[in-house]
């Protein structure tokens, strides 16, 4: 954080800082974010903390591997593969086109050379959607719109800086073609991925054989900081492979390998350790601004953020593509992703490890600057008002919402309860009428629940059947294939195996024809 290296006090008023900061933000409702960023221009324009810097090195180092795991890991692959369509496109082609549109207006209208334009299209199309997903959970916004502008701004991470990559080894001297260059991206980004996701399994498998909740918490920091680490000593992309191991850890190991108490401990230090991290990211940001000279400088910020809006409106025409393909997203939503694309700590850090002798570094410093600033404190302000003005922010929820909801967090408690008991008495290492007894009283109470639920929300009782059914039909097409895979080898002859899947066919129909709504029958 400093030039001379760590320094713990600036470390202690930073965290201080943002304690406070986080208090105030809680008690008047304000985000916390763009309230971090104003403290530190408060706190950098008199130079009250003459020592503290966002340093590169420190950045990329200490910062960006936990900001990145613990993103990572409160992703769910499910959604993930639901929307894989919007996420892919949004990702590859938005943030190469955001960069070569980028690019080539920096050079046409802000008098930069082409090559260095190209190198601050890529550093700014990296996105930090923070302050956006805080207001979209303050708002009740969709979950899936989140997950969307999460998830693309977590991969156009990686992609931006393997294309900064790429676009800094044209600059500095070396031969890169075009397919050179393309296969420089891929090998960057599969490489991370392949190592990222290795180091995620074997800790996942690691976490098979521990039972403590520190040990634990300290085997997904060495995932974290060892993936960074270890992508770097092999020239692959750091940053992709944190976020293959994340994603692994909180897909694999997190639900399949920790118990319930060490899941707790692990969701909580990340979570903290997320909180921290991004606090003093945010309160750097606005130190570091605070720090250039703006005086012959303001039109050149002012431009460089209306090249960097014109590069992001490559989601109108990529969303024409998305759903043609079936992604289906409203034009609203469209407006959002647009606005909603807010440039943070990541793009600064690029920036400021520019060496000095970089042609035109001054300016693209500058240029950054300006659009992180205008984009956490105008945007992130106004993407709020948007959202409720295109009537994507949700209602205020009633009462019977908010039953219903309680009375649902108690159903998948019970459920994880049970799950958790049924896992102990395989391991028999406790005494089977303890647990036996355990597993029937949340059986009964869970039933009541359900019951209730039931009752006081007849909807969910249909949506409970229609669970019912597709679980019903996974298992008849489970079962069908093993009779299959038996006739295949020769332990059921061909009458058998007929008259068999005639009967699973006529259970399917039938579970299709109940499953349809009253209308369609």
């Amino acid at each position: 954080m400093s030039n001379s290296g760590f320094n713990v006090v600036p470390f202690f008023w930073l965290v201080l800082i943002a304690f406070v900061v986080a208090l105030i933000t809680r008690r008047f409702k304000v985000p916390y974010a763009l309230a971090l960023v104003i403290t530190g221009l408060a706190i950098g324009i008199p130079r009250l903390l003459p020592h503290v810097h966002l340093d590169p090195t420190i950045l990329f180092t200490v910062f960006l591997p936990p900001l990145l795991f613990e993103s990572a890991i409160n992703l769910r692959i499910e959604p993930l593969r639901r929307d894989w369509k919007p996420i892919a496109i949004y990702t590859l082609a938005g943030t190469v086109l955001s960069t070569f549109i980028v690019g080539g207006l920096t050079a046409w209208a802000l008098h930069i050379p082409l090559p260095a334009g190209l190198v601050f299209g890529a550093l700014i199309s990296t996105t930090d959607p923070i302050s956006v997903i805080a207001v979209f959970r303050r708002l009740g916004a969709g979950r899936r719109l989140s997950l969307i502008i999460e998830a693309e701004s977590l991969f156009n991470n990686d992609t931006a800086v393997v294309l900064f990559t790429v676009m800094m080894a044209a600059v500095t001297g070396s031969t890169v073609s075009m397919l050179g260059g393309i296969f420089q991206f891929f090998r960057l980004v599969v490489g991370g991925a392949l190592l990222g996701g290795t180091i995620g399994y074997l800790a996942s498998r690691l976490h098979y054989e521990l039972d403590d909740h520190l040990i634990e918490i300290t085997l997904t920091t060495v995932v974290a900081f060892g993936s960074y680490l270890a992508a770097e000593a092999l020239h692959v992309s750091g940053v992709m492979a944190v976020v293959v191991a994340g994603l692994v850890i909180g897909n694999y190991g997190l639900q399949t390998a920790m118990t319930p108490g060490t899941r707790l401990a692990v969701t909580a230090f990340w979570e903290y350790a997320g909180f921290v991290v991004n606090s003093i990211v945010f309160l750097l940001i606005g130190v570091e601004v605070a720090y250039v000279h703006w005086t012959d400088k303001i039109g050149l910020a002012l431009g460089a953020v209306v090249v960097v809006l014109a590069g992001r409106a490559a989601i109108y025409p990529l969303s024409l593509l998305v759903n043609r393909l079936g992604g289906n997203i409203p034009p609203a939503w469209q407006h959002i992703l647009f606005w909603g694309g807010l440039r943070g700590a990541l793009s600064m850090a690029l920036v400021l490890g520019l060496s000095r002798d970089f042609p035109q570094r001054d300016a693209l410093v500058a240029a950054t600057f300006g659009v992180v600033l205008f984009s956490l404190l105008v945007q992130g302000m106004t993407v709020g008002p948007l959202l409720q003005r295109l009537n994507l922010a949700g209602a205020t929820p009633t009462v019977e919402s908010e039953d219903q909801h309680h009375l649902a967090s108690e159903i998948l408690a019970c459920q994880a309860a049970l799950a958790e008991l049924e896992r102990l008495r395989r391991s028999e290492a406790y005494p089977d009428w303890s647990v036996e007894l355990l597993i029937q009283d949340y059986r009964t109470r869970l039933r009541m629940l359900e019951e209730t639920l039931d009752s006081a929300h007849p909807g969910h009782r249909k949506q409970r059947e229609q669970q019912v059914i597709r679980a019903r039909r996974s298992a008849l097409l489970a079962e069908k294939s093993a009779y299959h895979e038996a006739e295949r080898k020769g332990w059921l002859d061909d009458e058998a195996w007929r008259q068999i899947s005639a009967r699973i066919d006529a259970e399917l129909v039938a579970l299709q024809t109940e499953g349809k709504p009253e209308t369609d029958q």
